[in-house]
């Protein structure tokens, strides 16, 4: 809790992210649950994003707190990104894009940082582009083992959601 600094939950990973790595090859899905850390956190729009060194994002509603809270009765569900790292995601940040077709020309969008640009419950909130940073790309959607997979795994990626 902010005030009170009491627990007022805990949440296991473990279930989602072995969810997401249904579809690896089993030698690959051991190692990286033995060794699953969290590796990113951010929190944007009411929604907790939390990167894993097995390279699968994850996120959750974040439930409404009160100063009166003691504890959470019942945990928000975790839901895997389809898309995700090969190895550790080593970063997740966010900007907002707002519509700004000044001497940029119309179709670009103009990228301010959070701190400048978003305030919470204001009226100027807009699209928030998220962008997590890591080794490799893997979409954990695909069950088939593509010829491709492994090729570029440690080649740095970002990728980008719009929220």
């Amino acid at each position: 809790h902010s005030t009170s600094h009491t627990l007022l939950a805990e949440i296991s990973l473990t279930a989602a992210v072995s969810k997401m790595l249904s579809g690896c090859d089993d030698i690959i899905r051991q190692h990286k649950t033995a060794c699953l850390r969290v590796t990113a956190l951010m929190a944007v729009k009411d929604m907790l994003w939390v990167g894993t060194s097995a390279g699968v994002i994850v996120t959750l509603n974040l439930p409404h707190i009160t100063p009166t809270t003691t504890k959470l009765q019942n945990t928000p569900p975790l839901q895997g990104n389809p898309h995700g790292h090969t190895g550790h995601v080593r970063f997740l940040t966010c900007v907002e894009m707002s519509a700004d077709s000044g001497p940029r020309g119309p179709g670009f969008a103009r990228f301010t940082t959070r701190k400048e640009g978003v305030q919470p419950g204001g009226s100027n909130q807009g699209r928030i582009l998220v962008i997590s940073g890591g080794d490799g790309y893997e979409d954990f959607s695909s069950s088939a083992n593509s010829e491709l997979a492994g090729r570029e795994d440690s080649t740095n990626h970002l990728l980008l959601w719009t929220v």
